[in-house]
């Protein structure tokens, strides 16, 4: 248990934390220990660094430039650059006299330099070594949904109550999560660091870097399935993080997901489970959706509302609620934090223009996503129609075709009132589905494109209306819902003009 400090003892840790500021003074991150850490040799000295970076668009200056090199771009290329920026130090593949400019910039600038035969493999250990040497707790979130939310709210909770680090964006993968844990300082006390995948084996590795103290693993379901080949790959994956928690840590299981519950065998560290169904460690009853967002009992006795709409999101705050009271945070100021925490961009957010709802939830979409998105809206009261606009699910691999079609059976099952499906493929299946489950082919409509979808959608809606806008992220229908909201807000104000 990590004991909450004050916001004067925060204020102190974090002054204390960035004391060495650019200057390298303190750190460890010279170029005999990054040459240990990481296996490679030094061809040239200098001055320690004062964090790391990989991406000379944004500040390098008193930061080791790792030069990762991927399928558009290498790294490498770039480390002349790094060193004009004012780099300390550069990780590099190559040696400088094979890099074009690198000779002459480096001579001016004296970063210290350091070969390695892989750098992305050397970002994984020098993150490795470095949250070896801070004592922070660090807790690991996965889960096919809710993940992001999960660490954004854990992370505004623990915030209040102790300097705490959390992963930006989705820091999720071999890049994010290192560069996550290396924002951790010597008065840090608890990092949440969000753990994604894409293949088998992805969530071990950083797992293994990042050693997390205490797991979340928010859901199973169908995603990345054109990588991880079935659902129960996915929980094969997801179940990586649970085994590499310590005898000592927490794992924090979705009680209600057969496929999370049967993790508990699998970890060495304490279970809790969270529930919405029955009795658990930490459950909810009486769930209910509002125009404020979503209310239930915990524990069956205490009234919560949370600012944010869906069962899913009930899951999110159990969970944080069962990470942050195990690391010393009061229940009572866990759930204060929780009634202001802001929501994930584009994760069923609404957004309001016209008298009309829009729930963004464009950052991604995967069958059980799309399922809880569905049943938070039908269970909105009051007037006004359900409208619903969805684009194709993206990784779903073979299953892709039948995925669609279940999700188009919700749509009918959950009595929604109208239906958009944007583009080929995919989409083209949900609105099969729904017709074949019941629903009137004049509620749904079959649109080529956002461009195309605009229009219609713009003469369809009325105010009381509420508009569900979701796809996976490359169909890039966070557009339709800027451009609708605009033109909403357009019309609204161009109504006053004329009524004033």
């Amino acid at each position: 248990m990590v004991a909450p400090m004050n916001s004067a003892q925060e204020t102190d840790g974090q002054r204390d934390s960035g004391r060495s500021g650019r200057s390298g003074r303190g750190s460890w991150l010279t170029a005999a220990a990054v040459a240990r850490v990481t296996g490679g040799d030094v061809l040239q000295r200098g001055a320690a660094a004062a964090g790391v970076a990989t991406d000379t668009r944004k500040d390098c200056s008193g930061r080791l430039f790792v030069a990762l090199r991927g399928a558009n771009h290498d790294g490498n290329a770039f480390a002349a650059a790094a060193a004009a920026a004012g780099a300390a130090g550069l990780v590099v593949e190559r040696a400088p006299s094979e890099l074009p400019g690198a000779r002459q910039a480096l001579h001016r600038a004296a970063p210290f330099v350091v070969q390695v035969a892989d750098a992305g493999k050397a970002l994984l250990d020098l993150a490795a070594e470095h949250r070896r040497r801070h004592a922070a707790k660090v807790i690991g979130v996965t889960g096919s949904c809710g993940k992001t939310s999960t660490k954004e709210w854990l992370g505004a909770v623990l915030r209040a109550a102790m300097p705490t680090v959390s992963s930006p964006g989705s820091f999720n993968n071999q890049i994010g999560v290192p560069l996550t844990l290396f924002d951790i300082q010597p008065g840090t006390r608890a990092a949440v660091v969000e753990i994604g995948t894409n293949a088998p084996g992805e969530i071990a590795q950083l797992t293994a870097v990042a050693r997390p103290d205490l797991g979340i693993v928010t859901c199973v379901a169908p995603a990345h399935l054109a990588g991880l080949g079935s659902i129960e790959g996915v929980a094969r994956e997801k179940s990586s993080l649970p085994q590499g928690l310590p005898e000592d840590g927490l794992c924090i299981l979705n009680g209600d997901d057969a496929a999370c519950r049967a993790m508990a065998a699998v970890t060495r560290a304490q279970v809790q489970f969270t529930s919405v169904s029955r009795q658990s460690d930490w459950f909810a009853t009486d769930v209910r959706f509002h125009a404020l967002g979503t209310t239930f009992l915990l524990q069956g006795k205490r009234q919560v509302t949370l600012p944010r709409l869906g069962t899913h999101n009930v899951y999110n705050a159990l969970a944080v609620i069962a990470a942050a009271t195990h690391l010393g945070v009061a229940e009572e100021d866990v759930l204060r934090s929780l009634a202001a925490v802001p929501s994930a961009a584009r994760r069923l957010e609404p957004k309001s223009a016209g008298g009309v709802t829009v729930f963004d939830d464009t950052y991604n979409m995967n069958p059980k996503s799309a399922a809880v998105a569905l049943q938070a809206l039908a269970g909105l009261g009051g007037p006004g129609r359900r409208i619903i606009v969805f684009g194709e699910m993206l990784e779903l691999g073979e299953q892709s075709q039948v995925l669609h079609r279940e999700l188009g059976h919700e749509v009918a099952r959950t009595r929604q009132d109208v239906l958009l499906c944007i583009g080929d493929g995919g989409a083209q299946f949900i609105a099969d589905g729904a017709i074949a489950a019941g629903m009137a082919g004049t509620a749904v409509h079959r649109l080529p494109d956002a461009n195309a979808a605009l229009p219609l959608l713009r003469a369809m809606v009325r105010p009381g209306d509420r508009v569900l806008c979701k796809a996976s992220r490359r169909v890039a229908l966070d557009q339709l819902v800027d451009s609708l909201l605009a033109e909403l807000r357009t019309d609204a104000g161009e109504h006053a003009a004329e009524q004033g």
